[in-house]
């Protein structure tokens, strides 16, 4: 998949910027403007375009309360199980979190930096019981764990540590993972996976309803090893089994993330369509460049070839977009010509934004003009979806037409992105 690369945009230096309107969002001309019309530029025009995004630190999170076939919510006893199901790429890793039901503040997880879910950029499958541990969340000083356990131990304001590493001071006999817990990963094509964590017959207890996210390498999102509990639900997690507080945080900042990548632009008669047309394979000219990479070189290539002014910004400040920048570029051209952009949706295989296939004409207004609800997220037709933000290397081909994009995955709003304004100077 030749999915926009971040590191690839940044070093970009020839990279364009515009933004634009639809229809004529003011038809005002005065004689000289009509005077004007044809070669002669009308006057010069400000396109700002904004990030508007939320910069998530998370791509997924959720959790799971009911055990597999109940009907209501509880813990998980010996020969029962939680099984929860979530999207992720390449580059994200599992965590999660559920609690040693019959202790003070005792809790299953993988290692802070979770698990890996692909290798080679293949899908992960199999027992990943390995892969956890019995935490001690350093919040209240252990007791002696089962049935009787009283779980009214003093504040302990410690730090998360591993159980073995406690159990050198409690003594204390928590079983082991293996004779305890079987955990399970399955993939269901399409970026989809699910886990189920299973409560063995002879497990020496319940655990707890599951709190799980998927987050990027090199993140520790539920705790950190050697460290404090973050203050963000872990404690309840592990003193009462109640995932809710920190299924709460990490849903709360996790979300489908996007830079804005190169923005190219052209001016054109209202009749062209210099872009793309809707309902027709990408034209051959460059778009899919731009819509699978992010570059606009080649299509602007051939705009310019083709006799049209196009454009795109370059030097440090050019392109990509995070969440919060913005970047604002001229262009100069007269009342009633229409005005075209495309930008990929970075985190994407061909989707990109656009005005359509008609563009926006520009007006003879001084005030700023917000264009957003003009731009609409596309389809190039030319490389198969996938889940957003679960990029993978799929590299599918798909011999489709240029449309809206509409197959049923949760994209995002454009408006939710991007934000376009235009003034005339």
């Amino acid at each position: 998949m030749k999915t926009l690369r971040l590191t690839a945009l940044a070093v970009l230096s020839t990279l364009l910027f515009s933004a634009c309107e639809k229809d004529n969002f003011m038809e005002e001309q005065d004689a000289a403007t009509k005077s004007a019309k044809g070669n002669t530029p009308a006057g010069t025009y400000t396109v700002t375009v904004e990030n508007v995004s939320t910069a998530y630190d998370f791509f997924e999170a959720g959790a799971v309360a009911i055990p597999d076939g109940a009907s209501e919510a509880g813990p998980a006893f010996p020969g029962h199980s939680f099984t929860f199901s979530f999207h992720a790429g390449p580059n994200h890793k599992l965590s999660f979190a559920t609690m040693y039901g019959l202790s003070n503040d005792g809790f299953y997880s993988p290692a802070d930096g979770g698990i890996s879910l692909y290798s080679g950029g293949a899908p992960l499958t199999g027992d990943i019981t390995s892969e956890i541990m019995l935490w001690d969340a350093g919040t209240q000083v252990n007791q002696m764990p089962g049935p009787g356990n009283p779980h009214n131990g003093a504040d302990e304001n410690g730090v998360v540590r591993s159980m073995m590493d406690a159990n050198t001071t409690d003594m204390y006999d928590y079983g082991t993972v293996a004779t305890n817990l079987k955990a399970t990963l399955m993939y269901h094509g399409h970026s989809m996976f699910s886990v189920t964590v299973e409560v063995l017959e002879a497990a020496t207890t319940a655990i707890s309803p599951v709190a799980w996210v998927v987050h990027g390498d090199g993140q520790m999102p539920i705790f950190t090893e050697g460290m404090a509990d973050y203050g963000m639900g872990l404690e309840t997690l592990s003193e009462t089994g109640n995932p809710g507080p920190l299924s709460h945080h990490l849903a709360m900042n996790s979300g489908y993330v996007s830079p804005i990548a190169p923005v190219l632009w052209v001016l054109h008669d209202k009749k062209d369509m210099p872009l793309f047309t809707e309902g027709m394979p990408d034209y051959g000219l460059g778009l899919e460049t731009l819509a699978e990479t992010g570059n606009p070189g080649p299509l602007y290539e051939s705009l310019m070839a083709a006799g049209y002014e196009t454009g795109f910004q370059t030097g440090p400040n050019a392109p990509p977009i995070f969440p919060g920048e913005m970047l604002s570029f001229t262009i100069e051209g007269h009342v009633g010509q229409s005005l075209s952009i495309a930008s990929m949706l970075g985190v994407s295989n061909d989707i990109f934004f656009s005005t359509g296939e008609e563009g926006i004409k520009l007006s003879n207004g001084d005030d700023p003009k917000d264009l957003t609800h003009f731009i609409e997220l596309y389809d190039a037709g030319t490389e198969v979806n996938e889940y957003p933000g679960a990029q993978t290397q799929a590299n599918t081909v798909e011999n489709g037409n240029v449309r809206v994009v509409n197959d049923g995955m949760p994209w995002p709003d454009p408006s939710n992105i991007i934000k376009v304004t235009i003034s005339k100077n």
